[in-house]
């Protein structure tokens, strides 16, 4: 839930540690082996493309593709862990698209199986606080018009902008089990919650509009959204129309965008903003019928976005015998499993001393566990 408040971008992205990595000579045949509908080395989807040779040219000009390589990207986010969403997580898990859940203790206790199972089925359960407050600045900061908890609208007893965080936190871990969570949504679009988001996740969600482009200045830490379903505080309509052209705008630009819903209807329980379930799966429908657009949880996606940015920011090394080598550090917070999807013009791209398999629907996965790539001749 937002108040239409404060919702202007802030500009500018997170450092990010970069350096070089030393030479090493090395040739070995790729193999090619494919998935049609997920890649066995990354588990990322593939795009719906003809098949595509590999490379066979000088080995150079390494370009990290946009978006895994699709046409655009989208993610379904819905927040506040409400009673409609689990009368209706049959529906939204029958899509096959992961979403992203951000929930709230006071809410999703009531509903542990659920979101036991959601985390089971590959969606992302992700931190919208214990208890839903705004923070009022100050020295120090404190908390007021909380939506959940035994004592609202006022905060429990000692609470604070960080123990409304890790709290929620500690219990997605330990009701839940949840082997981490990387991204927060701001209660209310309360901006003032960015910079208690930015030390603990890889990526806080706002509420304004808004789409985000590869390697632009998007603040990760209040990311852009599309609210449906509340047009009196500035959200879209709840018309699949209107979720479609959003759709097919970020497929377009080459851009992500991010759907926010919070009740969905038909419920007894519309707390906020009800968007009929129909609506909503018939723009996941519209999403998969493209073929071209990653449609992924805020983090999947999120993660892609600022590696490829940290990536653009190395400075290679090329040695004497024409290796040419990036080396990395991932920023905090930033989950392990992860790739990057390129292509050079030629030559071998190796990890660890083992070259990396072509994928015939046009690149290499780059493991970024591994913090260095070298290109051999």
């Amino acid at each position: 839930m937002m108040a239409p408040s404060r919702l202007a971008l802030v500009a500018g992205s997170a450092a990010l540690v970069l350096g070089l990595a030393s030479c090493a000579d090395s040739r070995v045949t790729t193999v090619s082996q494919l998935s049609p509908a997920t890649s066995p080395t990354s588990g990322l989807p593939e795009p719906v493309r003809p098949a595509v040779p590999r490379p066979a040219g000088y080995a150079g000009n390494l370009r990290v593709l946009d978006w895994a390589g699709f046409q655009g990207a989208v993610s379904y986010s819905l927040d506040d862990s409400q009673p409609s969403h689990v009368e209706h997580y049959a529906e939204l898990q029958a899509t096959g698209i992961p979403m992203t859940f951000y929930v709230n203790a006071g809410t999703a206790k009531d509903a542990l199986a659920t979101w036991r199972q959601a985390l089971a089925d590959g969606h992302e359960i992700a931190n919208h606080t214990a208890d839903h407050c705004h923070v009022d600045p100050g020295a120090p900061p404190t908390l007021s018009g909380c939506l959940f908890g035994p004592d609202q609208p006022n905060p429990p007893p000692g609470a604070t902008p960080g123990s409304e965080i890790d709290d929620n936190t500690a219990w997605i871990s330990a009701q839940l089990g949840a082997p981490g969570v990387w991204t927060m949504a701001t209660p209310f679009g309360d901006s003032d919650w960015d910079d208690f988001a930015r030390p603990r996740f890889l990526l806080n969600r706002a509420v304004f509009q808004g789409m985000i482009a590869p390697g632009d200045t998007t603040d990760p830490f209040h990311l852009p959204c599309y609210m449906a379903g509340a047009t009196q505080d500035g959200g879209i309509d709840d018309q699949p129309a209107t979720f479609d052209g959003l759709i097919d705008q970020a497929r377009a630009e080459d851009k992500w965008m991010i759907f926010l819903f919070h009740s969905i209807l038909p419920t007894a329980a519309n707390w906020y903003g009800g968007v009929d379930i129909a609506s909503i799966t018939a723009s996941t429908d519209h999403v998969k019928s493209l073929g071209d657009v990653w449609a992924d949880t805020v983090v999947n996606v999120g993660a892609y976005w600022r590696a490829q940015t940290m990536f653009a920011a190395i400075t290679p090394e090329s040695c004497a015998n024409g290796i040419v080598t990036w080396r990395w550090s991932l920023p905090a917070n930033f989950p392990p499993g992860k790739f990057l999807r390129v292509t050079v013009d030629g030559g071998t791209l190796m990890q660890a001393g083992e070259p990396l398999p072509w994928n015939d629907h046009g690149y290499y996965e780059v493991a970024l566990d591994k913090g260095t790539l070298s290109l051999v001749p």
